[in-house]
């Protein structure tokens, strides 16, 4: 991924396919994810979320609309941040902020902190 937005895009599309091998691929060993789901405060690495997506049938398969729509995008040399909004993942629609960082010539991401609206 040669770019921080083509690294959301990857998020995005492995969401909507359900593909949890290419959406792991865009987080960085020791990733970081952060936030409110339901009410309830989640705080670990992203493997909650990879179980989630992996248990769940996809958007895709389901034929539910999902929509990922990057809202900002600052780039700072080899670290980045984006905000990226969804609609329909399981029934939620979900405000993310995510840090990324330049490693080995690849963007990935360092931490997604998360809430439902």
């Amino acid at each position: 991924m040669n770019t921080p937005t083509e690294t959301i895009n990857v998020y995005i599309e492995a969401t909507r396919c359900g593909d949890v091998d290419k959406l792991q691929s865009v987080f960085a060993p020791g990733a970081l994810m952060s936030g409110y789901f339901e009410g309830e405060f989640y705080s670990g690495s992203p493997d909650l979320f990879f179980e989630e997506v992996r248990d769940n049938p996809s958007p895709e398969k389901t034929g539910i609309e999902y929509v990922g729509e990057m809202t900002h995008e600052e780039v700072i040399g080899n670290v980045a941040q984006i905000t990226m909004k969804e609609k329909g993942y399981l029934g939620a629609n979900i405000a993310n902020l995510f840090h990324l960082a330049k490693i080995n010539e690849k963007w990935l991401i360092l931490s997604k902190t998360y809430t439902d609206e």
